[in-house]
């Protein structure tokens, strides 16, 4: 050829890995376990990854550190560094193939292809919580790779040199995820087929493989010797002795507990993983979407078939057996860590589980394919595979994408609303993102309100939260005193006693913050709002205070000032007792043509017309709130709560609202 292959394949996977992972990478924010971490290291600083990150993994901290000195709270430059790590791992793959076989050009090509981009793995759009992952990934691949070309250099210097680079980036991605540790099959595997070619007996080949690569020895040794009997994790999922301590009780059971999972999660990595993901982000794919997938397909076809001269396309026989053992007890040796600490490969949940598996996910059905005699049909398989990945990929950034975008409308409708919350105070919180920890909540929220630094002993944000489930709503009701936690050293004292909720029934709601005194239910409210509702205490909203605004960097620029924005201002407003200023604003908002989606969003402006006996507007306004009666009976209530009305208005409101 009139090129180097390597070359161009490099090229393709940047070119594939650009069009999968960099679209929307700009508009993607902070999600998940971001918000613990960024809320502690803006208020206590970098260092402050020490400290969290010493329960169960202290080297996170090797590559948290950094990255935050570099890229600070922007969620860009995190998504920009795990789109790198993520294309380095790949061409690092890519290196280690076409040293197993070189003579393969497409074969190992489209091996770090389908790694790539592989679809099973959705936490790529997590770009800050899962920097350690992805550039633990990309280490462990090239740890391998240094092996694998310490075994074949022949110079001296060149082989320590590679040997040492190999064995640190072993310890720097163990330190990251312990659970990759099935690298090192894979890395052995490897030198293994580079070191047994010729005759020899199984057992002369197992010697020669470690007398060409026993430095790598030293990788997991001294890591689980550190990790084993020196290092001792305060969280159990990470805790050896813990997740061991089953094997000594229960032996038989255990062994076959594990060899099961591994089998399920077998069939997750190789076949749920091209169908569970498209299914659950098929509503969020858009055309643009299957056009850079088909397109990116396409031109990987195009490029195989004017490759195909060049080769003979598929494996020969003794690279196709070899492939198809890598691949198969990669996968398997990927999945037996996670089998053994009780984890599971599931999607979307814990889809980071597949990332080690995914190594002979790739290897294995390219080989499979390649085997094929019919070009028309290998290339076919492969494209519906790169399609659906693509897809898979695409999707999931438009659904963290959209995700972002209602957090963040959120939380600029919370400051809207609430000039600032007492210090301390619980916030229970409902609206359409995904709510899983409590600091979903408290996180954001303490970056508005409270984002410096609360005690100068420990890690503590200054608002606390409780996630809105079946026993927080028990503990509201039987009002259960403060409860202390410490969870990665972070310092919690949610109070059922001493709480605000806040509240967006749906997308098309406005945030409503709950006062208990005379809570307003939206018709889509679920039961449980409704059943704590009662318990809120507004009065921790200080409604005197200087507003606190959102830090862009976080929270976006702030968004269009539509009916949201006035509803908050009115709320606001009648919180204070300032009717005239309630007015004030809704005519502002109504001379615009604006107007609620959610009926609930009317009352602070019918009790104004009320307060001001403005019975014309009370009448105009009957018909469109009385289209719900569940509206209808509420307005009826909070209008009739007012003291001193004058005959006419609740005359108006009996007769008009208070229907039954």
């Amino acid at each position: 050829m009139k090129y180097r292959p390597a070359f161009i394949s490099s090229l393709v996977l940047i070119l594939v890995a650009t069009l999968a992972y960099l679209p929307l990478s700009n508009q993607l924010g902070y999600t998940h376990d971001d918000w613990y971490l960024m809320t502690s290291a803006h208020a206590e600083g970098p260092d402050v990854f020490r400290e969290i990150f010493s329960v169960d993994r202290p080297l996170r901290a090797l590559v948290m550190i950094p990255a935050y000195i570099l890229f600070g709270e922007n969620a860009l430059y995190y998504n920009l560094s795990a789109y790198v790590f993520r294309m380095l791992g790949a061409l690092a793959l890519l290196w280690v193939l076409r040293m197993l076989w070189s003579r393969q050009h497409i074969a190992t090509l489209l091996m770090a292809l389908l790694f790539l981009v592989y679809p099973g793995f959705l936490s790529q759009t997590n770009g800050i919580d899962y920097q350690s992952h992805i550039v633990g990934l990309a280490a462990a691949l090239c740890s391998v790779a240094f092996t694998l070309q310490a075994v074949l250099t022949e110079h001296r210097l060149s082989k320590i040199t590679f040997h040492v680079f190999s064995i640190l980036l072993g310890w720097l991605y163990l330190g990251q995820m312990e659970w990759y540790i099935g690298v090192e099959f894979f890395r052995w595997a490897c030198v293994f087929l580079l070191s047994t070619r010729g005759t020899g007996t199984f057992p002369q080949k197992i010697w020669q493989t470690i007398q060409r690569a026993y430095p790598a020895l030293a990788i997991p040794l001294v890591f689980l010797t550190w990790r084993i009997l020196f290092f001792k994790a305060e969280r159990g999922a990470t805790d050896v002795s813990i997740q061991f301590e089953n094997v000594k009780l229960y032996p038989l059971q255990t062994l076959y507990h594990w060899g099961v999972q591994v089998l399920r999660d077998l069939f997750d990595v190789f076949f749920s993983a091209w169908v569970t993901p498209l299914s659950q982000l098929a509503g969020h794919i858009q055309g643009w979407g299957f056009l850079v997938a088909i397109i990116t397909a396409a031109f990987i076809i195009f490029f195989i078939h004017k490759e195909a001269n060049a080769e003979t396309g598929a494996l020969q026989s003794d690279d196709y057996r070899e492939a198809i053992l890598l691949g198969l007890l990669t996968a398997i040796a990927g999945l037996i860590p996670i089998a053994m600490v009780n984890r599971e490969v599931s999607f979307p949940a814990y889809s980071r589980y597949s990332l080690i598996a995914s190594i002979g996910v790739a290897i294995l059905i390219i080989a499979l394919l390649m085997n094929l005699k019919r070009n028309f049909l290998r290339n076919g398989i492969f494209a519906v595979l790169l399609i659906t990945a693509m897809l898979v990929q695409h999707g999931n950034a438009i659904k963290q994408v959209r995700e972002t975008s209602a957090t963040n409308m959120f939380w600029w409708q919370v400051s809207w609303r609430v000039p600032q919350f007492e210090k301390n105070t619980t916030l229970v919180a409902n609206y359409p993102a995904v709510l899983e920890e409590d600091y979903f909540v408290w996180g954001p929220a303490s970056l508005i309100y409270y984002p410096e630094k609360q005690n100068p002993k420990n890690i503590q944000p200054g608002l606390f939260a409780a996630i809105l489930n079946a026993e927080t709503i028990t503990k509201i009701q039987s009002r259960e005193r403060q409860e202390y936690d410490n969870r990665k050293h972070i310092i919690t004292y949610k109070n059922y006693r001493n709480f605000v909720l806040l509240n967006q029934p749906s997308i098309n709601s406005c945030v409503h913050v709950i006062d208990g005194h005379s809570p307003e239910y939206s018709h889509g409210d679920r039961e449980p709002i409704q059943v704590i509702g009662p318990y809120s205490e507004v009065e921790h909203v200080l409604v005197d205070e200087t507003p606190h605004t959102p830090p862009v960097i976080v929270f976006g620029p702030e968004p269009a000032r539509g009916w949201c924005y006035y509803y908050q201002k009115a709320d606001l407003a009648r919180q204070q007792g300032n009717w005239n200023k309630v007015l004030e604003i809704g005519q502002q908002a109504f001379d615009q043509g604006l107007s609620p989606s959610d009926l609930i969003e009317w009352i602070p402006f019918l009790q104004a017309y009320a307060q001001t006996e403005n019975v014309e507007r009370l009448k105009e306004l009957a018909p469109i709130i009385n289209a719900d009666l569940f509206i209808a009976q509420q307005a009826c209530k909070s209008i009739s709560s007012i003291s001193e009305l004058s005959a006419d208005v609740i005359k108006t409101v009996n007769s008009l609202y208070c229907l039954k």
